[in-house]
């Protein structure tokens, strides 16, 4: 977006995802060995520094698109949180991570905040004169 409007903190909250998510993975899957461990923190960070950065991009791709319509919050919200969670879903499962619903819930909970919250947050920013 050329006005200087758009949100630029996709790369900072990211780290920040990622740092937390590696912590919860490790948590959640302590009691199954180090191996596991390492398996699940590195799937845990590559998937929450990946996924948040492309949820927010899409975020704002979608707020964007559809600053025109009556929701642009509700569509740019459930656009990224859709699209990124069948792809964290999916990239747990083919990662064998042993502990799934306990490792991806607290992502998943967190993502819908995420994903409405910085909507909101974009829409408000792209509205301002």
């Amino acid at each position: 977006m050329s006005n200087g409007r758009r949100p630029s903190e996709s790369w900072s909250m990211s780290l920040l995802a990622a740092a937390a998510f590696i912590a919860w993975g490790l948590y959640a899957n302590w009691h199954h060995g180090w191996a596991a461990r390492s398996q699940v923190a590195l799937t845990q960070g590559f998937i929450s520094l990946v996924s948040t950065y492309f949820s927010a991009e899409l975020v704002v791709a979608s707020v964007q698109k559809f600053q025109k319509t009556t929701f642009p919050v509700i569509f740019g919200g459930l656009a990224s949180y859709l699209v990124i969670y069948v792809l964290v879903l999916g990239g747990h499962f083919v990662a064998g991570t042993p502990e799934f619903w306990p490792t991806v819930i607290p992502g998943m909970i967190t993502g819908i905040f995420f994903c409405f919250g910085y909507s909101l947050r974009v829409d408000r920013k792209l509205r301002k004169p």
